[in-house]
């Protein structure tokens, strides 16, 4: 939740603060079902394939990984920040001016929604 002054469009944040897992070591956690639920998705330079995840942790410390600690919107028109990669890091960019005491929002992404079901 903004806490602070309106934060105005246009507003990067980032990057998104983690440990670098390889995707292969990824699959395994998966497979185990050990996984986070805060990783981000890294994509090779050309957006063919997925080369890791950035993972903050099961636990992570809001005041380090405060990132990891946005939600997801339940509603199209709530998002107020996209996420992107940019040179291998994750960064919110804000889409939208975020007045004192609204909840700051990212979409996950598409395979985050089919895992959900």
């Amino acid at each position: 939740v903004n806490r602070g002054e309106a934060i105005p469009e246009g507003v990067l944040f980032g990057p998104y603060t983690g440990e670098f897992i390889p995707a292969a070591e990824y699959e395994e956690i998966k497979k185990a079902k050990m996984e986070s639920g805060n990783a981000w998705e890294i994509r090779d330079q050309y957006n063919n394939k997925t080369v890791g995840y950035i993972d903050p942790g099961m636990n992570p410390d809001p005041q380090l990984h405060w990132m990891a600690k946005i939600n997801c919107p339940t509603k199209t028109q709530e998002q107020n920040l996209v996420g992107f990669q940019l040179a291998g890091q994750i960064y919110y960019r804000v889409i939208m001016d975020i007045p004192y005491g609204k909840e700051l929002l990212v979409w996950y992404g598409k395979t985050y929604a089919e895992e959900m079901g």
